[in-house]
């Protein structure tokens, strides 16, 4: 085995041997080429100044002018929170500032839905589209085609939208090529972020009210239930008030009881004086008559079933009922007039601070800016490729 595997290890090593060096020749080869073609004066200066040159001629002889139209907005809430020092009268106005649903708005601007919504009220493309707008700024063009998504990106290229914590004031910005177009694009955000903040504000009516309306009607129906039963049990029972009823019927017991006592005195009283009287044995029956038609009342009292104090205690039950029925429709009242006031309260507000502008003078595109960036941009580059080359052309010269 060691014999086989000798001569094989060998071919290996001569194999690597070999290419190793050619490698090292062809990479300094390589570099030296072009460094050589990079010392050229020539050839250096059209690296740095043709892209530069070709920005400076679309720049100025091709690019169309943009007009920029401008909105200054901020979005507020009339709800107070606890802010000390000079800024507390502020707070008692109403002026605060909402960040977070600025940054709902400003997302709001920049999004699909808005881009939609935009081009279903003016004619957003057709204004992207105009005669004097170049093949490259234009819509559709070499950089965006006619797809949605396309179109999407394009509109975020020329709608901007800034926003400042410290301030809370949002910037937007629109740019056309036209200063009509650029205002109308700007106005038309500005009309759909103030139909948002409204959309938000009844969303947030509808759900702080809507449960203490479902509350208030729970209790109307236990109010209006309430009442139906006692109206039930008064015609069921032919009864008006089964408390009133149980006092006249002891006042009447109370009557039947005090004549009774009457007709036994007198009963006693002529056993004594006239013992044979005949209007004693009248007296016994009026007196037995009397204590039938007391046994009877109380029975009407005091009966299981059907009996008055059993009518009393359901009927308490069902005037219970109502009163706990009125009580919780009260309450019920009371939340739904604090939940719209509390409603009331977290509204939003966009309110306008710079209106939208029509420009008179195109500010776009940053001409000079842009051409002296790309030659900056080319000379940095340069030097980062001669600066690899060299380290390349020693490389290879370290490896011979």
């Amino acid at each position: 085995m060691a014999d086989l595997s000798a001569p094989i290890n060998g071919v290996t090593r001569r194999a690597s041997g070999a290419v190793m060096p050619r490698l090292r020749y062809r990479i300094s080869s390589i570099a030296a080429r072009c460094k050589q073609f990079l010392t050229i004066w020539p050839a250096r200066m059209a690296l740095i100044l043709v892209p530069s040159i070709l920005s400076m001629t679309y720049y100025y002889a091709v690019a169309s002018d943009q007009y920029q139209s401008e909105a200054h907005f901020v979005v507020r809430s009339p709800a107070k929170s606890d802010v000390s020092g000079g800024m507390s009268f502020l707070v008692q106005l109403g002026i605060v500032k909402s960040q977070d649903d600025s940054f709902i708005v400003q997302d709001y601007i920049t999004s699909r839905d808005a881009l939609r919504a935009l081009a279903a009220k003016i004619p957003l493309a057709e204004f992207y589209n105009r005669d004097e707008a170049d093949f490259i700024a234009r819509y559709p063009s070499i950089l965006y085609g006619r797809k949605e998504e396309q179109f999407y990106k394009y509109f975020k290229q020329m709608v901007s939208v800034i926003h400042a914590d410290k301030t809370g004031i949002t910037v937007l910005k629109a740019d056309a090529f036209r200063p009509e177009d650029a205002h109308r694009i700007t106005e038309t955000l500005l009309s759909l972020s103030e139909d948002l903040v409204n959309k938000i504000n009844r969303r947030l009516q509808t759900d702080a009210i809507a449960s203490s309306k479902s509350e208030l009607e729970v209790a109307q129906s236990r109010v209006i239930a309430a009442q139906a039963a006692i109206t039930e049990f008064r015609n069921r029972e032919m009864i008006v008030d089964p408390q009133q009823s149980a006092v006249a019927l002891s006042d009447l017991l109370a009557n039947f009881s005090a004549e009774l006592a009457a007709v036994q005195a007198q009963i006693a009283e002529l056993k004594v004086s006239a013992s044979g009287s005949p209007q004693i044995n009248s007296l016994l029956r009026k007196a037995a008559a009397l204590t039938q038609q007391i046994s009877e009342e109380r029975s009407k009292i005091a009966k299981d079933s059907g009996g008055l104090a059993a009518r009393i205690a359901a009927y308490e039950r069902l005037v219970l009922e109502r009163e706990f029925a009125n009580r919780m429709l009260g309450a019920a009242e009371v939340e739904l007039l604090r939940a719209r006031a509390e409603a009331a309260r977290q509204l939003l507000y966009l309110e306008r601070i710079v209106q939208p502008n029509t420009p008179d003078h195109a500010i776009l595109p940053k001409r000079a800016r842009v051409v002296v960036t790309i030659l900056v941009i080319n000379v940095l580059l340069f030097g980062l490729a001669w600066l690899v080359f060299a380290g390349v052309k020693e490389h290879a010269s370290d490896g011979r």
